[in-house]
Protein backbone atom coordinates (compact mmCIF):
# COMPACT_ATOMS: atom_id res chain seq x y z
CA UNK A 1 0.00 0.00 0.00
CA UNK A 2 1.54 3.00 -0.92
CA UNK A 3 -0.26 6.03 0.13
CA UNK A 4 -0.23 9.70 -0.68
CA UNK A 5 -1.35 12.39 1.80
CA UNK A 6 -2.53 16.11 1.27
CA UNK A 7 -2.67 18.76 3.54
CA UNK A 8 -3.27 22.32 3.89
CA UNK A 9 -0.82 23.32 5.65
CA UNK A 10 3.00 22.88 7.42
CA UNK A 11 2.73 20.25 10.17
CA UNK A 12 4.57 21.36 12.81
CA UNK A 13 2.64 23.13 15.69
CA UNK A 14 1.19 21.42 18.62
CA UNK A 15 -1.03 24.25 18.94
CA UNK A 16 -2.72 23.46 15.58
CA UNK A 17 -5.78 21.05 16.31
CA UNK A 18 -5.53 20.12 12.45
CA UNK A 19 -1.80 19.53 12.62
CA UNK A 20 -1.95 17.43 15.53
CA UNK A 21 -4.83 15.44 14.23
CA UNK A 22 -2.16 15.18 11.11
CA UNK A 23 0.42 13.71 12.56
CA UNK A 24 -1.33 11.41 14.54
CA UNK A 25 -3.40 9.62 12.40
CA UNK A 26 -0.72 9.23 9.68
CA UNK A 27 1.94 8.24 12.42
CA UNK A 28 -0.84 4.73 11.76
CA UNK A 29 -0.92 4.46 8.36
CA UNK A 30 0.04 1.07 7.04
CA UNK A 31 2.60 1.06 4.47
CA UNK A 32 4.79 3.96 2.62
CA UNK A 33 3.29 7.13 2.99
CA UNK A 34 4.28 10.51 1.36
CA UNK A 35 3.15 13.95 2.11
CA UNK A 36 2.17 16.99 0.08
CA UNK A 37 1.66 20.47 1.66
CA UNK A 38 -0.67 22.79 -0.72
CA UNK A 39 -0.98 25.51 1.59
CA UNK A 40 -3.88 27.39 1.63
CA UNK A 41 -1.84 30.99 2.11
CA UNK A 42 1.96 32.31 2.82
CA UNK A 43 2.96 30.66 5.69
CA UNK A 44 6.19 31.52 7.59
CA UNK A 45 8.36 29.42 9.41
CA UNK A 46 7.24 29.32 13.18
CA UNK A 47 8.29 26.88 15.87
CA UNK A 48 8.39 22.89 15.14
CA UNK A 49 6.71 21.20 17.74
CA UNK A 50 5.45 18.35 15.93
CA UNK A 51 8.63 16.27 13.97
CA UNK A 52 6.76 14.64 10.99
CA UNK A 53 9.72 13.45 8.81
CA UNK A 54 9.96 10.31 10.10
CA UNK A 55 6.29 9.37 9.37
CA UNK A 56 6.79 9.49 5.61
CA UNK A 57 8.84 8.63 3.07
CA UNK A 58 8.87 12.03 1.20
CA UNK A 59 7.47 15.40 1.63
CA UNK A 60 6.76 18.26 -1.14
CA UNK A 61 5.41 21.53 -0.44
CA UNK A 62 3.65 22.99 -3.25
CA UNK A 63 3.58 26.70 -4.10
CA UNK A 64 0.97 28.84 -1.77
CA UNK A 65 -2.54 28.28 -3.20
CA UNK A 66 -3.94 31.01 -4.20
CA UNK A 67 -1.18 33.31 -4.60
CA UNK A 68 -2.10 36.21 -7.34
CA UNK A 69 -5.50 37.70 -8.34
CA UNK A 70 -8.89 35.77 -7.73
CA UNK A 71 -11.03 34.91 -11.22
CA UNK A 72 -14.53 37.07 -10.22
CA UNK A 73 -16.34 33.61 -11.56
CA UNK A 74 -15.86 32.37 -8.10
CA UNK A 75 -19.17 34.68 -7.10
CA UNK A 76 -21.38 32.80 -9.44
CA UNK A 77 -20.60 29.32 -7.64
CA UNK A 78 -23.51 27.55 -6.35
CA UNK A 79 -21.65 25.36 -4.13
CA UNK A 80 -17.83 24.95 -3.13
CA UNK A 81 -17.28 22.12 -5.16
CA UNK A 82 -14.25 24.13 -7.60
CA UNK A 83 -14.06 26.89 -5.85
CA UNK A 84 -10.01 26.26 -6.61
CA UNK A 85 -10.59 26.01 -10.20
CA UNK A 86 -13.25 28.66 -10.58
CA UNK A 87 -10.92 31.07 -8.91
CA UNK A 88 -7.61 30.45 -10.09
CA UNK A 89 -7.72 27.95 -13.26
CA UNK A 90 -4.04 27.90 -13.84
CA UNK A 91 -2.62 27.47 -10.07
CA UNK A 92 -5.15 24.88 -9.70
CA UNK A 93 -4.14 23.21 -13.21
CA UNK A 94 -0.22 23.28 -11.96
CA UNK A 95 -1.15 21.29 -8.41
CA UNK A 96 -3.78 19.00 -10.07
CA UNK A 97 -0.82 18.07 -12.70
CA UNK A 98 1.84 17.85 -10.17
CA UNK A 99 0.13 15.67 -8.00
CA UNK A 100 -1.21 12.96 -11.13
CA UNK A 101 2.78 12.79 -11.76
CA UNK A 102 3.26 11.84 -7.82
CA UNK A 103 1.04 9.45 -8.26
CA UNK A 104 1.86 7.88 -11.35
CA UNK A 105 5.94 7.80 -10.43
CA UNK A 106 5.37 6.62 -6.58
CA UNK A 107 2.84 4.27 -7.25
CA UNK A 108 0.53 5.58 -5.48
CA UNK A 109 -2.66 2.76 -4.27
CA UNK A 110 -4.33 5.53 -1.49
CA UNK A 111 -5.01 9.45 -1.54
CA UNK A 112 -5.62 10.45 2.24
CA UNK A 113 -6.53 14.65 1.82
CA UNK A 114 -7.28 16.43 5.67
CA UNK A 115 -10.11 18.88 4.91
CA UNK A 116 -12.44 20.08 2.33
CA UNK A 117 -10.61 22.53 0.95
CA UNK A 118 -8.19 19.80 -0.89
CA UNK A 119 -11.25 17.61 -1.93
CA UNK A 120 -11.40 18.94 -5.54
CA UNK A 121 -7.68 18.49 -6.36
CA UNK A 122 -8.11 15.03 -4.65
CA UNK A 123 -10.73 13.77 -6.91
CA UNK A 124 -9.22 14.25 -10.00
CA UNK A 125 -6.78 11.43 -9.47
CA UNK A 126 -8.01 8.37 -10.90
CA UNK A 127 -7.38 4.85 -10.08
CA UNK A 128 -6.71 5.34 -6.48
CA UNK A 129 -9.10 4.71 -3.23
CA UNK A 130 -9.59 8.32 -2.18
CA UNK A 131 -10.24 9.00 1.75
CA UNK A 132 -11.42 12.49 3.26
CA UNK A 133 -10.93 13.45 6.62
CA UNK A 134 -13.54 16.11 6.98
CA UNK A 135 -12.34 16.90 10.56
CA UNK A 136 -15.35 19.26 12.04
CA UNK A 137 -18.38 19.91 9.57
CA UNK A 138 -18.27 23.73 8.08
CA UNK A 139 -21.88 23.82 7.36
CA UNK A 140 -22.21 22.79 11.23
CA UNK A 141 -20.29 25.07 12.55
CA UNK A 142 -21.45 27.71 10.46
CA UNK A 143 -25.19 27.00 11.14
CA UNK A 144 -24.23 27.81 15.25
CA UNK A 145 -22.50 30.68 14.53
CA UNK A 146 -25.25 32.31 12.68
CA UNK A 147 -28.02 31.02 15.75
CA UNK A 148 -25.80 30.94 18.69
CA UNK A 149 -23.00 33.96 18.24
CA UNK A 150 -22.47 36.66 20.89
CA UNK A 151 -21.58 38.90 18.14
CA UNK A 152 -23.95 37.42 15.36
CA UNK A 153 -23.79 38.89 12.05
CA UNK A 154 -26.08 41.68 10.16
CA UNK A 155 -27.24 43.91 7.37
CA UNK A 156 -24.94 42.70 3.98
CA UNK A 157 -22.47 40.53 6.14
CA UNK A 158 -25.69 38.43 7.21
CA UNK A 159 -26.52 37.79 3.44
CA UNK A 160 -22.79 36.89 2.98
CA UNK A 161 -23.03 34.46 5.53
CA UNK A 162 -25.97 32.83 4.60
CA UNK A 163 -25.23 32.40 1.18
CA UNK A 164 -21.49 30.97 2.39
CA UNK A 165 -23.81 28.84 4.52
CA UNK A 166 -26.03 27.74 1.58
CA UNK A 167 -22.65 27.14 -0.74
CA UNK A 168 -21.37 24.66 2.14
CA UNK A 169 -24.59 22.60 2.74
CA UNK A 170 -24.45 21.59 -1.26
CA UNK A 171 -21.06 20.65 -1.10
CA UNK A 172 -20.73 18.69 2.01
CA UNK A 173 -23.49 17.10 0.80
CA UNK A 174 -22.35 15.43 -2.22
CA UNK A 175 -19.26 14.55 -0.22
CA UNK A 176 -20.02 10.87 0.42
CA UNK A 177 -20.54 10.50 -3.56
CA UNK A 178 -17.17 11.70 -4.35
CA UNK A 179 -14.74 10.27 -1.78
CA UNK A 180 -14.67 5.98 -1.37
CA UNK A 181 -14.08 6.83 2.31
CA UNK A 182 -15.51 9.93 4.24
CA UNK A 183 -14.83 10.56 7.87
CA UNK A 184 -15.24 13.56 10.57
CA UNK A 185 -13.88 13.57 13.96
CA UNK A 186 -17.38 13.24 15.77
CA UNK A 187 -20.92 11.72 15.97
CA UNK A 188 -22.85 15.48 15.44
CA UNK A 189 -20.55 16.37 12.46
CA UNK A 190 -20.99 12.67 10.75
CA UNK A 191 -24.48 13.22 11.08
CA UNK A 192 -24.41 16.62 9.87
CA UNK A 193 -23.11 15.22 6.80
CA UNK A 194 -25.15 12.14 6.77
CA UNK A 195 -28.42 14.96 7.08
CA UNK A 196 -26.97 17.03 3.94
CA UNK A 197 -26.29 13.91 1.75
CA UNK A 198 -30.25 12.44 2.67
CA UNK A 199 -28.67 8.62 3.94
CA UNK A 200 -27.39 7.27 6.69
CA UNK A 201 -24.10 5.28 7.04
CA UNK A 202 -22.24 6.95 4.24
CA UNK A 203 -19.58 8.84 6.90
CA UNK A 204 -17.45 7.40 9.78
CA UNK A 205 -16.35 9.01 12.85
CA UNK A 206 -12.45 8.82 14.03
CA UNK A 207 -12.00 11.23 17.18
CA UNK A 208 -8.92 12.70 18.44
CA UNK A 209 -6.87 11.33 20.55
CA UNK A 210 -4.55 12.72 23.94
CA UNK A 211 -1.02 12.85 23.41
CA UNK A 212 0.97 10.23 25.43
CA UNK A 213 2.49 13.11 27.21
CA UNK A 214 -1.10 14.10 29.02
CA UNK A 215 -1.22 10.69 30.42
CA UNK A 216 0.75 10.77 33.29
CA UNK A 217 -0.39 10.19 37.04
CA UNK A 218 -2.57 12.34 38.10
CA UNK A 219 -0.65 15.11 39.91
CA UNK A 220 -1.78 17.03 42.78
CA UNK A 221 -4.24 19.31 41.53
CA UNK A 222 -3.65 22.81 41.20
CA UNK A 223 -3.73 24.99 44.59
CA UNK A 224 -5.01 28.06 42.92
CA UNK A 225 -8.59 29.49 43.65
CA UNK A 226 -9.55 30.08 39.62
CA UNK A 227 -10.17 28.65 36.55
CA UNK A 228 -7.70 28.61 33.69
CA UNK A 229 -8.66 28.48 29.59
CA UNK A 230 -6.59 27.51 26.87
CA UNK A 231 -6.77 27.36 22.83
CA UNK A 232 -6.21 29.33 19.60
CA UNK A 233 -7.59 32.88 20.69
CA UNK A 234 -8.12 33.55 17.02
CA UNK A 235 -11.16 30.31 16.48
CA UNK A 236 -14.14 32.03 16.40
CA UNK A 237 -16.05 30.06 18.56
CA UNK A 238 -12.96 30.23 21.23
CA UNK A 239 -13.77 34.13 21.67
CA UNK A 240 -17.13 33.44 21.31
CA UNK A 241 -17.12 31.55 24.91
CA UNK A 242 -14.73 33.79 26.63
CA UNK A 243 -17.12 36.50 25.66
CA UNK A 244 -19.74 34.72 26.95
CA UNK A 245 -17.71 33.20 30.47
CA UNK A 246 -16.63 36.96 31.14
CA UNK A 247 -19.09 39.09 30.18
CA UNK A 248 -22.09 36.71 31.46
CA UNK A 249 -20.76 34.35 34.05
CA UNK A 250 -17.56 35.59 35.42
CA UNK A 251 -18.36 38.95 35.93
CA UNK A 252 -21.96 39.04 37.69
CA UNK A 253 -21.25 35.64 39.57
CA UNK A 254 -17.38 34.87 40.47
CA UNK A 255 -15.40 38.18 40.21
CA UNK A 256 -16.81 39.70 43.61
CA UNK A 257 -15.90 35.66 45.40
CA UNK A 258 -12.12 36.50 43.68
CA UNK A 259 -12.44 33.66 41.26
CA UNK A 260 -9.31 34.03 38.63
CA UNK A 261 -9.20 33.21 35.34
CA UNK A 262 -5.77 32.38 33.86
CA UNK A 263 -5.95 32.13 29.68
CA UNK A 264 -3.75 30.16 27.28
CA UNK A 265 -3.38 30.58 24.04
CA UNK A 266 -2.13 33.13 21.20
CA UNK A 267 -4.15 35.70 19.02
CA UNK A 268 -5.76 37.04 22.12
CA UNK A 269 -8.35 39.69 20.79
CA UNK A 270 -7.87 43.11 21.68
CA UNK A 271 -10.86 43.57 24.07
CA UNK A 272 -9.78 40.86 26.03
CA UNK A 273 -6.09 42.20 26.27
CA UNK A 274 -7.60 45.64 27.36
CA UNK A 275 -9.25 43.92 30.47
CA UNK A 276 -6.73 42.06 31.12
CA UNK A 277 -4.56 45.38 31.50
CA UNK A 278 -6.96 46.53 34.43
CA UNK A 279 -8.18 43.60 35.88
CA UNK A 280 -5.71 41.65 38.33
CA UNK A 281 -7.93 38.69 38.58
CA UNK A 282 -7.17 38.00 34.63
CA UNK A 283 -4.19 36.53 33.13
CA UNK A 284 -3.34 36.01 29.69
CA UNK A 285 -0.15 33.96 28.88
CA UNK A 286 0.04 34.06 25.34
CA UNK A 287 1.68 31.07 23.78
CA UNK A 288 3.19 28.83 25.74
CA UNK A 289 5.67 26.20 25.11
CA UNK A 290 4.83 23.91 28.23
CA UNK A 291 1.13 23.92 28.84
CA UNK A 292 1.36 21.43 31.46
CA UNK A 293 2.99 24.03 33.77
CA UNK A 294 1.26 26.70 32.85
CA UNK A 295 -2.28 25.16 33.15
CA UNK A 296 -0.83 22.92 36.59
CA UNK A 297 -2.08 25.62 39.54
CA UNK A 298 -5.70 26.24 38.62
CA UNK A 299 -8.20 23.19 39.52
CA UNK A 300 -10.74 24.25 36.75
CA UNK A 301 -11.16 24.18 33.29
CA UNK A 302 -13.86 26.29 31.44
CA UNK A 303 -15.26 25.06 28.63
CA UNK A 304 -18.24 27.50 27.69
CA UNK A 305 -18.43 26.49 24.02
CA UNK A 306 -21.71 27.86 22.30
CA UNK A 307 -20.66 27.80 18.77
CA UNK A 308 -18.37 25.77 16.90
CA UNK A 309 -18.24 21.84 16.47
CA UNK A 310 -16.09 19.21 16.39
CA UNK A 311 -14.09 17.72 19.41
CA UNK A 312 -12.57 19.98 21.61
CA UNK A 313 -8.69 18.96 22.57
CA UNK A 314 -8.31 21.08 25.35
CA UNK A 315 -11.10 18.45 27.32
CA UNK A 316 -9.10 15.53 26.72
CA UNK A 317 -5.83 16.96 27.39
CA UNK A 318 -7.58 18.32 30.79
CA UNK A 319 -8.63 14.96 31.89
CA UNK A 320 -5.42 13.53 31.50
CA UNK A 321 -3.59 16.20 33.18
CA UNK A 322 -5.96 16.43 36.02
CA UNK A 323 -8.17 19.25 35.55
CA UNK A 324 -11.27 19.26 36.53
CA UNK A 325 -13.74 20.67 33.27
CA UNK A 326 -17.03 22.49 34.05
CA UNK A 327 -18.22 22.33 30.22
CA UNK A 328 -21.52 23.73 28.26
CA UNK A 329 -23.22 20.30 27.10
CA UNK A 330 -22.19 21.31 23.42
CA UNK A 331 -18.75 21.61 24.46
CA UNK A 332 -18.45 18.10 25.09
CA UNK A 333 -21.20 16.59 22.62
CA UNK A 334 -18.38 14.76 21.01
CA UNK A 335 -17.44 12.58 23.72
CA UNK A 336 -20.38 10.03 23.94
CA UNK A 337 -18.13 8.77 27.33
CA UNK A 338 -18.26 11.71 29.48
CA UNK A 339 -21.24 11.55 32.15
CA UNK A 340 -21.93 14.59 34.40
CA UNK A 341 -20.92 14.71 38.17
CA UNK A 342 -18.35 11.48 36.90
CA UNK A 343 -15.77 12.60 34.85
CA UNK A 344 -16.52 16.37 34.58
CA UNK A 345 -19.33 18.91 35.33
CA UNK A 346 -22.08 20.51 32.48
CA UNK A 347 -23.72 23.56 33.09
CA UNK A 348 -26.54 25.19 30.91
CA UNK A 349 -26.60 29.17 31.41
CA UNK A 350 -24.90 31.52 33.31
CA UNK A 351 -25.89 30.86 36.47
CA UNK A 352 -25.20 27.55 36.98
CA UNK A 353 -22.58 27.14 34.96
CA UNK A 354 -21.06 29.27 37.65
CA UNK A 355 -22.47 27.26 40.29
CA UNK A 356 -20.91 24.39 38.77
CA UNK A 357 -17.39 26.51 39.35
CA UNK A 358 -18.09 27.60 43.07
CA UNK A 359 -18.63 23.72 43.97
CA UNK A 360 -15.77 22.03 42.53
CA UNK A 361 -13.77 24.69 43.90
CA UNK A 362 -15.01 24.42 47.40
CA UNK A 363 -15.40 20.30 47.40
CA UNK A 364 -11.71 18.87 47.02
CA UNK A 365 -13.62 15.28 47.54
CA UNK A 366 -16.05 15.79 44.22
CA UNK A 367 -12.95 16.97 42.15
CA UNK A 368 -10.38 14.14 43.16
CA UNK A 369 -13.27 11.83 42.01
CA UNK A 370 -13.96 14.21 38.81
CA UNK A 371 -10.58 14.18 38.37
CA UNK A 372 -9.96 10.55 38.52
CA UNK A 373 -13.00 9.37 36.27
CA UNK A 374 -11.74 11.79 33.35
CA UNK A 375 -8.36 10.50 33.25
CA UNK A 376 -9.72 6.42 33.49
CA UNK A 377 -12.01 7.70 30.28
CA UNK A 378 -9.59 9.26 28.32
CA UNK A 379 -6.99 6.46 29.17
CA UNK A 380 -10.03 3.46 28.03
CA UNK A 381 -10.89 5.24 25.44
CA UNK A 382 -8.86 8.34 23.65
CA UNK A 383 -4.91 7.48 23.92
CA UNK A 384 -4.32 7.71 19.93
CA UNK A 385 -2.63 4.23 19.82
CA UNK A 386 -6.46 3.01 20.03
CA UNK A 387 -7.46 6.13 18.02
CA UNK A 388 -5.34 5.30 15.35
CA UNK A 389 -5.86 1.34 15.25
CA UNK A 390 -9.66 1.95 14.25
CA UNK A 391 -8.33 4.31 11.37
CA UNK A 392 -6.03 2.11 10.17
CA UNK A 393 -8.59 -0.49 9.70
CA UNK A 394 -10.99 2.19 8.32
CA UNK A 395 -7.91 3.29 5.62
CA UNK A 396 -6.93 -0.48 4.30
CA UNK A 397 -10.80 -1.58 4.57
CA UNK A 398 -12.46 -2.41 1.07
CA UNK A 399 -14.13 0.74 0.13
CA UNK A 400 -17.37 1.30 -1.42
CA UNK A 401 -16.65 2.83 -4.92
CA UNK A 402 -12.95 2.29 -4.87
CA UNK A 403 -9.97 3.16 -7.85
CA UNK A 404 -12.77 5.40 -9.61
Amino acid sequence: MRILVLASRRIASRQSGYDLRVAHLCAHLPGESHLVVIPLEEETDGPVGIAVDPLFASIEVLAAFPPGRERPRRYLRASNDHYMQLSRPGRFAEARDRLREIVAEKEITHVVVFGVALAELAVTLEGVTTVLDVCDSGVLTAERALSGSAHPSRGLQLWKDRLALRRKRATEGSLPDRFDVVVTISEPDTRAIERLHGSRGVVRTIPNGVDDAFLTPLPEPGARHGVVFWGNLGFAPNRDALWFFLNEIWEPHLRDAGVELCVVGPNAPSWLAQLAEHEPLIVLTGYVEDLRTAVAPYPVMINPMRTGSGLKNKVLEAFGMGVVVVSTRLGVEALPEVRDGVSLMTAEGPGAFADAIRTVLKDPELADELRAGAHRLVEEHYRWDAVGRRWADLVTASPRHAGR
